[in-house]
């Protein structure tokens, strides 16, 4: 009978955090919609609310497969709101959290688009482009950074003409 109580508790425990679980990704979701509706309005609080509500998530459920995601769409948010060094700590996180994931693929290359659109941080740019193309070198986005890398060496529009009628004779 005991057992059977102890079944009884540990399985409405188990419901219960699915339950909170689903709750708080239905909550995110509504979330992001609010947020994200429409980017040129986006605001600091509405995307702080957004981003403590994703790393929320991935303290509370660490091992979930959305996780990832959410450490990316963080960043992202961040990116969006002009929020350079929060962005790169976020996707530093995924890639260091969640090693396998594909999505960390992608995180290489973004930092490198976030140190040299949001930061303006040619530097560090070449340096995360560099590492990027270093590890995915048959990544679909390797001529992507390559062409970013050579954009942000350029010193004007006309250099950048220049070099693509060279490359192209």
């Amino acid at each position: 009978m005991k057992k059977l109580v102890l079944l009884f508790f540990i399985g409405a425990f188990i419901s219960c955090s699915a339950d909170k679980k689903e709750k708080d990704r239905e909550m995110i979701s509504q979330m992001e919609t609010t947020t994200i509706s429409d980017v040129k309005a986006i605001s600091y609080e509405k995307a702080d609310s957004l981003v403590n509500a994703y790393l929320d998530y991935v303290k509370t459920y660490p091992e979930d497969s959305l996780c990832a995601t959410y450490l990316y769409r963080a960043a992202d948010v961040y990116a969006n709101t002009k929020r350079c060094e929060e962005s790169i700590k976020m996707y530093d996180r995924l890639i260091k959290q969640y090693p396998d994931n594909p999505l960390v693929e992608q995180a290489y290359f973004l930092k490198g688009v976030v140190f040299s659109q949001t930061c303006l941080n040619k530097e560090m740019a070449k340096e995360a482009f560099g590492e990027f193309m270093k590890k995915y070198p048959s990544s679909p986005l390797y001529s992507q950074a390559q062409m970013l890398l050579i954009m942000d060496t350029m010193k004007d529009e006309m250099d950048l003409i220049r070099q693509f009628e060279q490359k192209n004779q």
